[in-house]
């Protein structure tokens, strides 16, 4: 069922042609921080790198409360890196702060709202798979505006000897309220190696597709270090 509902959700997004692409680079660094067996802060902190100009064209941190509700009774995932993936439902709100700067030396800012709502379920194959909403509330310069998203999520967990590997696909679709559109479409393929039960790296690549206010495409290659507390 989440899989058809994916479908449906992602299907409103477009191919078009780009008429400019850009490779970036997009470091990251995550943080939870448990405050009971089923609440706990999510922190962020996500510089974004232009690899073209070897400049910081976007900056973004932000804070999160995430609480999970009925966890999965499973033992498919006994080595599970991260417990909370194994409840069937997830919510969160937080704000962010970003920046984004342009080539000629200007910078917009931003105050983003976002709530969020994951259920989430196994497949065959022990294939775990996330349906995520997401609505962002903007508070741009040009004014307020709104953006939903959906985004599906498939990922498997295996050891491969004394290593445990978690790869991963996803796709998301954004609509935007300025412009009245599906306005993009991002992919996102990646891996993560838990290398402790308080450290794991990711490393992954993603391609965002805009159409709105213009084509556009970006070429990403990113990597995350997660840490629990």
């Amino acid at each position: 069922m989440l899989l058809a509902a994916g479908a449906l959700l992602i299907g409103p997004s477009r191919t078009v042609q780009a008429q400019t692409t850009t490779n970036e680079f997009w470091p990251e660094v995550d943080a939870y921080v448990r405050l009971s067996s089923s609440a706990r802060l999510f922190l962020m902190m996500a510089p974004v790198i232009s690899r073209d100009s070897k400049s910081l064209s976007e900056q973004q941190v932000g804070a999160n409360f995430e609480f999970g509700m009925a966890p999965i009774q499973s033992t498919r995932r006994r080595r599970a890196q991260d417990a909370d993936k194994l409840r069937y439902l997830r919510l969160r709100l937080g704000y962010y702060r970003i920046g984004t700067h342009d080539s000629s030396g200007g910078s917009i800012s931003e105050r983003r709202l976002a709530l969020e709502v994951t259920p989430r379920a196994f497949a065959p194959l022990d294939i775990l798979v996330a349906l995520r909403g997401r609505m962002d509330f903007r508070w741009l310069e040009e004014g307020y505006s709104w953006r939903p998203r959906v985004r599906l999520w498939l990922e498997r967990e295996g050891p491969v000897g004394p290593v445990v590997l978690i790869p991963y696909i996803s796709a998301e679709t954004f609509y935007d309220s300025r412009y009245d559109a599906w306005s993009r479409t991002y992919y996102q393929t990646g891996i993560a190696v838990p290398v402790s039960k308080r450290v794991v790296p990711e490393l992954y690549y993603g391609r965002q597709i805009d159409q709105e206010p213009s084509d556009k495409t970006v070429n990403a290659l990113g990597m995350v270090v997660t840490l629990y507390f």
